[in-house]
């Protein structure tokens, strides 16, 4: 969105210290100073390892115009520097300018699994009627969420937020700021774990989007997860529920297609998913229900899902090898690898079944316990595994018999040494593991 300068001295309450006149506007909005767009501004904003009035250099640098900042600083002449009590107070009340400047239906998202391609799932059905800005890349946090909204302009219509979390309010501080009419809880599982005392207290974490919705709004949770009725008690919205054994909007007729996809019924209307996995099925249901709400019918939303793609999402690449990489590298929990194992198994026959894995990250003290049950069930599934060395992997390797390695370098060996073509290789751990990396050497030409 293009502000004035005028409208960020008004709505932050900062002062201008040098700089340009008032008039003049700014497109782009900045907190990672590596990110800086000639033209853009920079917050420095101050997290708990890092003070970012530290590279204000930088980001001036890299063709900052203007830089808002809680003192003073030393910047080249003709870079205007907004002066403010609170960085992070400016941005979220920037953000909130903003989001009241266009008004669109605000649909969020958040979870355990899933996030992201519920989001684009909602996105494609909501496109249908609406136009849509939805976060982009992993921009689901307290910095991201802010910069997706400070991307609208006045013809977006519908704004789809995916909202991540770690502790306890973060999802309530992302909900207070972008006001969404439908929420969306995929499920809840126990990634973040580490950060809580109990699954339930991690449940009531997620369920702090619900509780903000209003009584008009509507609230999609997961009918099948055990965490079902304290997400359902937590909200004065409208409920819509789905799920693969019960729910409104309920899984029918699962099928996985040997061409690749899945096909599959929800509420009578057939949908076709060119990305396999119950998961993703679940997901979809997830998605037509919050659509229906705002005014996609089934079928059109049905329509919709057939062209959605996920990157990294169990994504088939081939290789020059001749082999087939599986990436699934964006992400792991407990969940999500064994929602993967059991769709990759019930994909094409033919060569074998390979598995480069990593560790799962922030379980806490039920690390061992979900790495052990999770290289159990690598083991029934794949013909051959390397797991990527880590502070929880040696688990993971022992209880799949797999071979430890090193790092990526090593892991890319091995799958040279071991894949042969027609093989298809899975690939997947957490995302600090950086597996991507992997993929990306793999499926170089």
């Amino acid at each position: 969105m293009r502000l004035s300068l005028l409208e960020i001295l008004e709505v932050t309450g900062g002062g201008e210290v040098g700089g340009t006149q008032v008039g003049e506007t700014f497109s782009t909005f900045h907190t990672d100073s590596r990110e800086v767009k000639q033209g853009g501004v920079f917050f420095a904003l101050r997290g708990a390892e890092k003070d970012g009035h530290q590279f204000v250099g930088d980001a001036v640098a890299r063709g900052a115009a203007a830089v808002v900042v809680d003192r003073r600083t030393e910047i080249p002449s003709g870079v205007v520097e907004v002066l403010v009590p609170d960085t992070w107070h400016a941005l979220y009340a920037l953000a909130g300018h903003a989001l009241r400047r266009v008004q669109p239906l605000v649909v969020a998202v958040t979870g355990s699994n899933g996030k992201t391609s519920t989001k684009e799932m909602v996105a494609a059905v909501l496109s249908r009627h609406f136009n849509v800005l939805r976060t982009q890349g992993n921009l689901n946090t307290e910095t991201g969420v802010p910069l997706t909204i400070l991307s609208l302009e006045p013809h977006h219509s519908a704004l789809v937020l995916e909202m991540g979390m770690q502790r306890a309010g973060d999802i309530a501080r992302l909900a207070a700021l972008a006001k969404p009419v439908i929420g969306i809880v995929t499920n809840v599982g126990i990634v973040h774990i580490e950060y809580f005392s109990s699954r339930e207290e991690l449940a009531r974490a997620k369920g702090e989007l619900v509780a903000a919705l209003p009584e008009e709004g509507l609230a999609v949770l997961n009918a099948d997860n055990e965490f079902f009725p304290l997400l359902a008690q937590m909200t004065t919205a409208g409920i819509a529920s789905f799920g693969q054994e019960r729910g409104d909007y309920r899984v029918d007729q699962y099928e996985a297609l040997s061409g690749g996809g899945s096909q599959f019924s929800v509420g009578g209307v057939a949908v076709r998913l060119s990305i396999r996995g119950r998961h993703q099925a679940l997901n979809a249901a997830a998605a037509l229900a919050a659509c229906e709400f705002a005014g996609v019918s089934l079928a059109a939303g049905a329509e919709a899902l057939a062209e959605v793609q996920v990157e990294h999402r169990l994504q088939e690449v081939s290789t020059p090898a001749g082999y087939t990489i599986i990436d699934d590298a964006y992400n792991a929990s407990p969940e999500s690898m064994l929602a993967a194992f059991e769709t990759v198994a019930a994909g094409p026959k033919g060569g074998r079944l390979l598995a480069v894995l990593g560790e799962m990250r922030e379980l806490g003290s039920l690390s061992d316990e979900a790495h052990r049950r999770v290289g159990l069930r690598a083991a029934e599934i794949f013909d051959a595994i390397c797991v990527v060395q880590g502070d929880h992997a040696r688990m993971l390797a022992e209880a799949s018999g797999a071979e430890l390695v090193p790092d990526r370098a090593a892991a890319a060996e091995w799958v040279r040494r071991t894949a042969a073509p027609g093989d298809r290789v899975l690939v997947k751990a957490s995302h600090g593991v950086r597996l991507d990396e992997l993929v990306k050497e793999l499926t170089a030409a």
